[in-house]
């Protein structure tokens, strides 16, 4: 069992407001507003605005952490989404136990509670890839202002999020000659503080908006500091219940939430993830690609195990902000 021993990470002064959990109203699905990224299309019918990331939803975004607050599981459980293996996946928590970092280790983690709300066909079973400030690269960018001109495997996208370049979102300690899959802005050996922010911050081109610059640059630090910007070879994870902090910031609810226990310190985790070093494969992996994610559209969820008024996950646009309309 693990220890509940915690020692809080250091906390960044929030000189700006947040949202409040009461502006996250239920809203139906954004069909109409396609990937910024290079699968995005439009037809002539369509609004020419496209949808993007949330990124209140990344892990230690002050959301994030105001959601676990709320229900009463901070600092013991932190709040993210994340990247799972299907469509299938899309609403459904986890409660998750890191193990084996890839890099650096302590031993006082806290559980992570993770809500599906993005699907990927690289990633393997219990594995989750986690939303965070600078997470880096895969497939797909649409956040770095150059991305029409500098991008990954696929291809240019149709927006860029910040005003920041492409070099300011590759910068991993860490060399890695694949700049897409380097993990992004990750600092966990020898810290200099004022240095990580500093380049956490650059990911805005150093602006101080609630609902972009500063979730972004607050997540980057913190889940660097929190030695959770990293990629982990092992974990354990059970399903859990979605509570109630964490689907109201995100818009999906799944019914089926029911047949399965609520969060806890002492919950037995049944589902045992190990990768391989070696191979480059891991259990916990990081991301920020600014796309919309593939929960945002309709009907990725059975019609019988959805809360209809919470039915996809929330589109942003470049700003930041919820389309509602």
């Amino acid at each position: 069992m693990k220890s509940l021993l915690y020692i809080p990470i250091l906390t960044l002064l929030v000189l700006f407001p947040s949202f409040s959990a009461s502006l996250y109203n239920p809203t139906q699905c954004r069909d109409n507003r396609p990937s910024a990224c290079g699968n995005g299309y439009f037809t002539p019918s369509q609004p020419q605005e496209y949808g993007l990331a949330c990124p209140h939803m990344m892990m230690l975004s002050d959301e994030m952490i105001e959601g676990s607050k709320q229900d009463g599981l901070y600092p013991h459980m932190i709040y993210a989404t994340a990247g799972g293996g299907g469509d299938g996946e899309c609403g459904k928590c986890y409660q998750v136990e890191v193990l084996d970092g890839e890099r650096e280790w302590k031993d006082d983690y806290p559980f992570l509670v993770l809500q599906i709300i993005n699907s990927g066909f690289d990633v393997m079973s219990h594995q989750f890839d986690v939303f965070m400030g600078g997470g880096g690269f895969g497939y797909f960018t649409s956040c770095n202002s150059d991305c029409s001109r500098r991008y990954c495997q696929g291809g240019a996208c149709k927006e860029g999020m910040y005003d920041s370049t492409f070099e300011d979102w590759v910068q991993a300690e860490y060399n890695d000659p694949n700049l897409c899959y380097s993990g992004g802005v990750k600092w966990l050996h020898d810290m200099d503080v004022a240095s990580l922010f500093e380049t956490c911050h650059r990911l805005s081109n150093f602006q101080n908006d609630s609902s972009k610059s500063l979730p972004t640059t607050h997540s980057c630090y913190r889940t660097n500091e929190a030695l959770l910007h990293q990629n982990f070879v092992s974990s354990r994870s059970t399903r859990v219940q979605c509570p109630r902090g964490l689907y109201e910031r995100t818009n999906l609810q799944r019914t089926d939430d029911a047949n399965y226990p609520y969060p806890s310190p002492f919950l037995e985790l049944t589902n045992e993830c190990h990768g391989d070093r070696t191979q480059g494969h891991y259990c916990i992996t990081t991301m920020q690609d600014c796309c919309k994610p593939s929960c945002s559209w309709s009907q990725k969820v059975e019609s019988y195990n959805l809360n209809l008024e919470r039915p996809c996950v929330y589109t942003c646009d470049k700003n930041g902000n919820i389309m509602y309309d």
